[in-house]
């Protein structure tokens, strides 16, 4: 066990990170449309639609199934790094002829750490997905910047144990 008094501060510091967060948007968020109303045709439907085969060759659940699928690989993985209030104007006084959205811009692809992009490119991006998943984006830089590093497991599922009562 380390004791105060043989503490290594400059080891540590070897492998000190700066808080980062992850965020994901999807390219093809479109395709929610199409499993909705899939879902509704599925909900509505007899059995041997769901499960069989149905008008344009096979079933509306494998159907939803490939479309699910091409949601999920539509999915980018963003990680970003938190910047100190300092950094930040440094990196806008770098570019004092830009102002809102162009500077935001800057600043937050300069904590996209992947995949790297350009301000232009995150531009781009914005316009492409949209506000909500843009301002997930924008949301987890902040996280970055300001909350304290923390791990929550509140996501998972409780275990099921004799101990705890269960079977």
């Amino acid at each position: 066990m380390t004791t105060p008094q043989d503490f290594d501060i400059d080891a540590w510091l070897e492998d000190a990170e700066r808080p980062a967060r992850s965020v994901t948007v999807y390219q093809k968020a479109g395709l929610i449309a199409e499993l909705d109303a899939l879902q509704e045709r599925i909900e509505n439907a007899e059995d041997e639609e769901v499960d069989g085969p149905s008008a344009g060759g096979g079933s509306l659940r494998s159907k939803y199934a490939k479309l699910a699928q091409q949601f999920h690989d539509s999915a980018l993985v963003i990680k970003l790094e938190g910047r100190s209030d300092a950094e930040k104007r440094d990196l806008l006084a770098a570019h004092r002829d830009l102002t809102g959205a162009k500077a935001g811009y800057i600043v937050i692809a300069d904590a996209i750490q992947s995949p790297k992009v350009t301000p232009a490119q995150l531009e781009k991006l914005a316009g492409k997905i949209g506000d909500v998943q843009f301002d997930r984006i924008i949301g987890r830089f902040h996280e970055a910047c300001t909350e304290m590093p923390a791990v929550s497991a509140d996501f998972l599922p409780n275990a099921s144990t004799p101990d705890d009562g269960g079977e």
